[in-house]
């Protein structure tokens, strides 16, 4: 098999979507302000990539499809070291989303 000279299809190897709760007592009389913040992040891998294809990707750092308040990072991986082949990992991180309720306080 030949290594890759152009970007082929990424691979999704993980998605995460991490919700923070917290709440503040006090903060308006009868009430509880409670906050969710939910982080989300996924991973894509290009594999079976020749050296340089996976180094001038990874410095050229491209946020090109990326969607608004996301940022992409990439890190170039040694894959095999018989075959010469690298991987590319590309980490989307989008903005946090944090939204506000107020709950009563127990009876």
């Amino acid at each position: 098999m030949a290594l890759a000279t152009e970007l082929p299809t990424a691979i999704l190897v993980r998605t995460s979507s991490p919700v923070r709760v917290w709440r503040l007592y006090g903060a308006v009389v009868d009430h509880i302000c409670r906050y969710d913040t939910v982080s989300k992040e996924e991973v894509y891998e290009y594999v079976a990539l020749t050296k340089t294809l996976a180094q001038t990707t990874a410095d050229a750092a491209s946020q090109e499809g990326i969607a608004a308040g996301a940022v992409a990072s990439y890190e170039a991986v040694e894959d095999q070291r018989t075959i010469g082949s690298y991987r590319l990992i590309k980490t989307i991180t989008y903005a946090d989303v944090t939204t506000m309720t107020l709950e009563d306080y127990p009876e």
